[in-house]
């Protein structure tokens, strides 16, 4: 049956969540470095459609490629990872010495992936420096202007110029991203098949993109190309007004609203469902329909 139930999937989770645990630093890395690369690629994509198309909803909807191969492919994905390892901590299958060990090894991965493609498209949209991204022209150029509109928007408009409230904001609206792209991961998870689970994660992706939430490893992208094409916002105004805040705000929408709450409700123990008499072909049976270890 391609259906996941729910306690299996939790189970599933949580077994991910103690692999991801014990994964190498060396694959890690290069595992976050294609997820933070496809995903810069996915929002070049997006924002070319929405200004060839003037529908920018359009570019939303085609942006969940990168995360699709993500999940297909197996990469490393910090926002996912915020949900599933403290699962499998939870759980026993992890500490939180490997789960901050995790984090911390991917979310640098997933940056030196969007370093990577932020030069590049940075030299290609000003076709090697020859072009003046801020001048009018053809759409290479507006789509370096969008990028810097963002970069400065996201940083400067929207949670600098507010202060303590815009680094809540920043906190708020990373929460709702993450909430929404760990509901894909979830989502994926409850498919056994291709198909299934490329239908189960594109809406939540396509949704937080739409509504313009804050999400690490896409910020992580933008803001990295914006002052490289010349916004003209320092980076370090990127870490601390949009990077740190995003983060935070990426782990609580992970680990409580996605983690916490399926664990707390569907995590389902051996205890609870073996009859009192035992039963050793029983506890076989359930063992590996639950998935038990």
């Amino acid at each position: 049956m391609d259906y996941v139930l729910p306690n299996e999937l939790v189970d599933g989770m949580i077994a991910a969540g103690g692999k991801k645990a014990n994964v190498s630093v060396k694959d890690l890395l290069l595992r976050g470095f294609y997820s933070g690369a496809i995903l810069g690629l996915a929002v070049i994509l997006a924002l070319t459609v929405g200004i060839q198309s003037k529908l920018p909803f359009l570019g939303s909807v085609l942006f969940p490629f990168g995360f699709a191969s993500i999940v297909l492919f197996g990469m490393e994905l910090v926002t996912g990872n915020f949900a599933l390892l403290p699962m499998a901590t939870w759980a026993g299958r992890s500490s939180w010495g490997a789960t901050f060990r995790n984090w911390s090894w991917v979310w640098i991965g997933n940056f030196i992936g969007t370093l990577v493609v932020a030069v590049i498209m940075a030299i290609s949209l000003t076709s090697g420096g020859t072009v003046d991204p801020a001048a009018d022209g053809g759409v290479w150029q507006k789509v370096a202007q969008k990028i810097m509109t963002l970069n400065i928007a996201n940083v400067e408009k929207k949670y600098e110029a507010l202060g303590s409230l815009g680094f809540g904001l920043a906190i708020l609206r990373g929460l709702v991203a993450n909430w929404l792209v760990c509901l894909g991961v979830t989502m994926a998870l409850v498919s056994k098949s291709v198909p299934g689970k490329l239908l189960a994660c594109w809406l939540p992706i396509t949704a937080f993109q739409t509504m313009g939430m804050e999400h690490i490893v896409v910020n992580q992208f933008l803001h990295t190309a914006g002052p490289i094409l010349g916004s003209g916002v320092p980076f370090w105004k990127c870490i601390f007004w949009n990077f740190l805040p995003v983060t935070i705000g990426n782990i609580i929408g992970g680990m409580v609203f996605i983690g916490m709450l399926f664990y707390s409700t569907h995590r389902t123990t051996m205890d609870n469902v073996l009859p009192k008499e035992h039963d050793e072909k029983l506890e076989r049976e359930l063992a590996a329909e639950l998935g038990a270890r």
